[in-house]
């Protein structure tokens, strides 16, 4: 498996009892056990691909652990629904389970995730706890329960604008078609590493202006080669962004699932919990991750020195986990 090379890697369509379709890098290691041998689940996060995890994977395998990195709901090969209620946290986290069942997965599971991935991991581990033999998040604590439903716009008045303001502009209705009709330009803009990214980006209106013109074009992206970019930038506009967004879209539905599941948010002291936090990242603040030790009695907290992508920017790191 070569990093530079995504057709190095072995990429699958799964069909899940649903009828859905995933795109699906599985990796299996030399002297595979079926049920045996520990399998890792990797989850990435928005505006990015399975092929983020891509200087983990190998050496992961090589390891001796079968390694499955699936393009989550909505992003490239996999299917695309419209409805944003299937994109809430809980209701991906029953996606998984249907993909760990039609690839004959009944062991329990390490789940390895970033950003959106890290909160849909969190929500499996709750929903599917003895399905999960590990959590490792990168970047995002656990998230809480809800106390209501909560429009996109209502969530950043809570949470704040300095942190979410950026999804007023992905959820508005002009923002998917600005975004879809300069993606080098979105992915260059976020993908940066702590040296040159803007501590700004996650504000009310950055985004906006970038993708109009009126902040300067940051330069490509620091953390990928021009191959990389490429095949990112190529995938993106491929499958298209509009989809990519109902994760933001879907607050109005999380608590609905939530109040039909009625699940305990409180997860095991016996499950090992690991969070890798970037120190340039403000989703890792430490005020954000002790309040979720809460929820998390088990959590370990490991820090480095990077911004928010950290799988490509402290990639050794990472894979040494």
């Amino acid at each position: 498996m070569d990093p530079l090379d995504p057709a190095s890697f072995n990429l699958e369509t799964v069909k899940l009892a649903t009828g859905r379709l995933y795109e699906c890098c599985d990796q299996i290691p030399s002297h595979y056990v079926h049920d045996e041998t520990p399998v890792l689940l990797l989850l990435h996060g928005f505006p990015e691909l399975w092929y983020d995890w891509r200087y983990q994977i190998g050496p992961w395998v090589r390891r001796g652990w079968r390694v499955i990195a699936p393009s989550m709901l909505g992003y490239s090969g996999t299917d695309k629904p419209d409805d944003p209620a299937l994109y809430t946290p809980l209701s991906l986290a029953g996606e998984l389970a249907g993909l760990l069942d039609a690839l004959d997965i009944k062991q329990t599971v390490v789940l390895i995730a970033h950003d959106w991935g890290s909160t849909i991991a969190w929500a499996f581990a709750t929903r599917y706890t003895e399905r999960t033999r590990a959590i490792v998040s990168l970047s995002i604590p656990y998230t809480p329960p809800v106390p209501k439903s909560f429009t996109p716009q209502e969530l950043v008045a809570i949470v704040g604008v300095d942190l979410m303001g950026y999804r007023l502009f992905f959820c508005s209705d002009d923002g998917p078609t600005k975004i879809q009709s300069n993606i080098p330009l979105f992915v260059d803009a976020l993908y940066r590493t702590h040296n040159t990214m803007d501590p700004k980006i996650f504000g009310e209106g950055t985004v906006e202006k970038l993708m109009s013109g009126e902040i300067p074009y940051p330069g490509p992206s620091d953390l990928m080669s021009e191959k990389e970019r490429k095949f990112q930038i190529e995938t993106l506009e491929r499958g298209g962004i509009d989809k990519p967004l109902n994760y933001f879209r879907q607050t109005p539905y999380t608590f609905k699932i939530q109040e039909e599941l009625k699940l305990n948010p409180i997860l095991p002291a016996t499950l090992p919990a690991l969070m890798i936090a970037p120190n340039f990242d403000p989703y890792s603040a430490p005020d954000r991750i002790e309040k979720s030790k809460a929820f998390v009695p088990s959590l370990e907290v490991t820090r480095v020195d990077g911004a928010h992508f950290v799988m490509l920017e402290k990639r050794e790191e990472v894979t040494q986990i």
